[in-house]
């Protein structure tokens, strides 16, 4: 437990390959000006050393089967979404990657700048565009790791192990023979197996042809002593600053990943919040496999949650975990008037006009305007479906002044502008579902479009209270 008043030390884990998935980010990108401007500030960059847009990548199921293209796309949405985390008060104590994913944490651990770090992820993912996508990897839920060490030593290199994730959690890797061999080797001694999807046989030596161009590429980088504490995946112990160079990435690409042993250091240095900084739950998922329960893991981004909502969820909890969590600075993008969704940093645009279109109205209620009581407030949703069907969106904002104000927007859902015109009686459960669904992207930057339609004075009471039908 941490003391009172005392900051929580925060691990920061970034995914490798296979975490991806088609459209990560690109919520997240359409919705947050931090996160698109630290996206979009490298990709002249990303064009010119892929021939594509990041986004291109993010959106395409296409792209993401080409290496060249997939890699240095990983790494930018993982350094990007680490700088995104920082500026909302956010930051590493210590830091640790999984395979792909250690370019992007000795990145953030100040091991090279993020233009370098696209320059030699990109010759990576060059590297291994040019060796043949052949063999496999497996997941084991192997409870013996010796036994399952000798039976991969007794296929004489053809299979390597390529990971150590968690206790009874190891990935191996090789040759489809081999692969197809041991896999029927687990299961004859009730061990878990699953086959992953990758582009090739990781952390074997069925990759050792992309090693060289691997080597000289990061011989053109300089590599800095971590500034931010780094667990290595060759040894799971600590980077002191000479081990990082152009021969550590070739070991790194054939070598296990000893990521349970990079978890633990963190754990043993006093980290109790892990953050997965990348798209996915792999890494959150391993480690608190070895957690007591003390540690707060929060997921990558998933394709089953919007990003704003993962990223306010995430916020609210690291707060009450203890961390200072800047809303002022997560906020002060949406402060620029009838800025709507689609805009980029220093559009301003004439706030939209009110609408009836959609079935909902929403009210606005100041409930206090104290920066101290205003410190914890965050928009998320909350659904409550039931005969009322109304739903309630707490907003932390920042006034012309600077100063955090807290307000409470009701949707509640209806028909038509009046009460009278058809109201959330009307509708069943399953309709309310649906409809407070479709609202879930207000949360965040929707609600920030439709502020300036109430922005003014003499908003406190209720007398006063602007009342409006309104859709973005």
């Amino acid at each position: 437990m941490t003391a009172a008043g005392t900051r929580p030390r925060t691990g920061f884990l970034f995914p490798g390959q296979s975490s991806e998935y088609v459209g990560m980010g690109v919520e997240l990108h359409r919705a947050h000006p931090l996160f698109r401007a630290g996206i979009d500030r490298h990709a002249d960059q990303f064009r010119r050393l892929t021939g594509v847009g990041p986004l291109d990548v993010f959106a395409d199921p296409a792209a993401q089967t080409r290496a060249e293209l997939l890699q240095p796309a990983v790494f930018l949405l993982q350094v990007a979404l680490a700088e995104f985390w920082t500026s909302c008060g956010v930051r590493p104590d210590a830091v640790v990657g999984h395979s792909l994913g250690e370019y992007a944490a000795a990145c953030v651990a100040g091991v090279f700048g993020v233009e370098e770090g696209l320059e030699l992820v990109s010759a990576r993912g060059r590297a291994f565009a040019a060796v043949p996508g052949v063999g496999r990897m497996v997941a084991v839920g192997g409870p013996d790791p010796m036994e399952l060490e000798r039976l991969v030593a007794a296929h004489n290199g053809a299979a390597s192990v390529a990971a150590y994730n968690a206790q009874e959690r190891i990935v191996v890797s090789g040759t489809d023979t081999a692969m197809e061999e041991l896999a029927a080797a687990f299961e004859r001694r009730g061990w878990l197996t699953i086959t992953l999807e990758t582009t090739h046989a990781f952390h074997s030596k069925l990759v050792a042809p992309a090693v060289p161009a691997l080597v000289a590429a990061a011989g053109r980088i300089r590599h800095r002593t971590p500034a931010v504490p780094l667990a290595l995946n060759l040894t799971g112990g600590w980077a002191a600053g000479g081990e990082l160079g152009a021969e550590y990435w070739g070991r790194q690409l054939t070598s296990p990943v000893r990521f349970m042993a990079g978890v633990r250091a963190l754990m043993d240095d006093g980290c109790t919040l892990f953050l997965e900084v990348g798209p996915g739950r792999t890494l959150t998922t391993a480690g608190r496999a070895q957690s007591d329960g003390s540690e707060l893991w929060l997921a990558g981004l998933s394709p089953r949650t919007p990003d704003s909502v993962t990223v306010l969820e995430h916020l609210t909890r690291l707060e009450e975990a203890g961390i200072p969590v800047d809303w002022v600075r997560y906020h002060a993008p949406f402060r620029a008037v009838g800025r709507t969704v689609d805009d980029r940093p220093g559009a301003d645009r004439p706030a939209p006009a009110p609408s009836t279109e959609l079935p909902f109205r929403i009210e606005r209620i100041v409930i206090h305007e104290s920066a101290s009581a205003a410190a914890s407030g965050v928009a998320v949703v909350r659904h409550r479906v039931g005969q009322a069907a109304r739903e309630v969106v707490d907003v932390s904002v920042v006034d012309d002044a600077g100063r955090p104000v807290v307000e409470v927007f009701g949707l509640e859902l209806g028909a038509g502008t009046g009460e009278e015109a058809g109201g959330p009686d009307q509708l069943s459960p399953e309709e309310a579902e649906r409809l407070l669904a479709s609202l879930d992207a207000l949360t965040e930057d929707q609600v920030h479009a439709l502020l300036p339609l109430w922005a003014g004075p003499g908003a406190g009471t209720p007398s006063d209270r602007p009342r409006s039908d309104t859709h973005d």
